[in-house]
C-alpha cells in the first residue's frame, strides 16, 4: 500500500545578515554585507540593516509568513574600564511578509531606524547619555510558528561589531 505524500511548505531562514551604507542625501542608499559599522559616539557614521533571506523549497506559495526579530547591543562603559554585556532587547518586533512562491527566495530587509518605538539613533543616543556605548549589535530572528508553514522552530543570529 502506497501512503500519500504530504504536499506541504517547507519555509526556512536561509540567512542573517547585517548590511550597511554610506548616506546619501536625495539618492536611495546601496547597502552591501558588513561585518562592522563605524561610529562617531553618539551616531554611527553609516546606514545599517538586517537583510532575512527566506527560502520556500517546497511546491506550493506560503501566505501570511510572520518574522519575528530581537535586536540588542553588547555595552560597555564609555571610559574603557570593564567590559562590556550584553543588555535585554531594546526592540522587538515582527515583520510581515505577504506570500513567498514556490521554490523561490525573498529577502526581507529590516531596517531598525524606522523603529516606531524606539529608533536605533535614539536608543543610541539614550545610552551615550548614560555613559555606555555599544561594542557589539545582535539581531536575533525566527519564523513565527504556523502550522503546515515551519517545520520546526530555530532562532538566527547575526552579529555586528561597532568600531570607534
Amino acid at each position: 500500500m502506497l501512503l500519500p505524500v504530504l504536499l506541504h511548505a517547507e519555509l526556512l531562514i536561509e540567512s542573517v545578515a547585517w548590511q550597511t551604507a554610506a548616506p546619501a542625501r536625495g539618492r536611495k542608499p546601496v547597502y552591501a554585507d558588513a561585518d562592522a559599522v563605524t561610529a562617531a559616539a553618539p551616531r554611527l557614521r553609516e546606514l545599517v540593516r538586517v537583510l532575512v533571506r527566506l527560502k520556500n523549497r517546497g511546491p506550493k506559495a506560503v501566505d501570511g509568513v510572520l518574522l519575528r526579530y530581537a535586536i540588542s547591543a553588547e555595552l560597555a562603559p564609555l571610559d574603557g574600564a570593564r567590559e562590556g554585556a550584553w543588555a535585554v532587547p531594546y526592540m522587538v518586533d515582527a515583520r510581515r511578509v505577504p506570500k513567498i512562491g514556490p521554490n523561490k527566495i525573498l529577502d526581507v530587509p529590516v531596517d531598525p531606524s524606522r523603529s516606531l518605538e524606539v529608533p536605533l539613533a535614539a536608543y543610541l543616543q539614550r545610552v551615550y547619555r548614560s555613559g555606555f556605548w555599544p561594542r557589539r549589535l545582535r539581531v536575533q530572528v525566527m519564523l513565527s510558528p504556523h502550522r503546515g508553514q515551519v517545520d520546526e522552530i530555530r532562532t538566527h543570529e547575526s552579529v555586528l561589531e561597532v568600531s570607534q
